[in-house]
């Protein structure tokens, strides 16, 4: 019998009961802070998603991009510099559709950011980039 059939039939003959108590509670304890951990993560996760929907429906921004950048005092997130040298938080999925020289517009209580290029333009739903929908009233305009 080579180790790994050895390790194999051990843990198949393994008894938690017959484990030190000592042990028995930090296995059950460590099983408990993963699972607080993992769901005050995923609760966290659907806060954070909300307060940032919140915060993105209201921003009203429009201008031609003239710089593209991660900025360091902000977590390294994707911000992007208008000719007016306004900064714009960049969501993820339009800081990769964009380029130095598109214009940027996002009106207020509107959910739809526009990119417009040199030969096309594009609409983007901002529903799809976060995990929480409200019923907030929405202007496609």
């Amino acid at each position: 019998m080579n180790s790994f059939e050895k390790f194999l039939d051990d843990l198949s003959n393994f008894e938690f009961r017959k484990l030190n108590p000592l042990y028995q509670g930090f296995f059950l304890m460590l099983g408990f802070a993963i699972t607080v951990s993992t769901c005050a993560y995923f609760s966290n996760e659907s806060r954070i998603s909300k307060e940032v929907y919140k915060n993105m429906f209201k921003e009203n921004f429009s201008g031609i991009i003239v710089k593209k950048y991660l900025d360091k005092h902000n977590h390294m997130s994707h911000t992007f510099k208008l000719k007016d040298s306004s900064g714009v938080y960049g969501y993820s999925f339009i800081w990769e559709k964009t380029e130095i020289g598109d214009s940027l517009v996002k009106k207020a209580n509107s959910r739809f950011v526009k990119i417009f290029k040199k030969d096309t333009t594009l609409v983007f739903d901002m529903n799809a980039a976060f995990k929480y929908h409200d019923t907030f009233p929405e202007d496609e305009k």
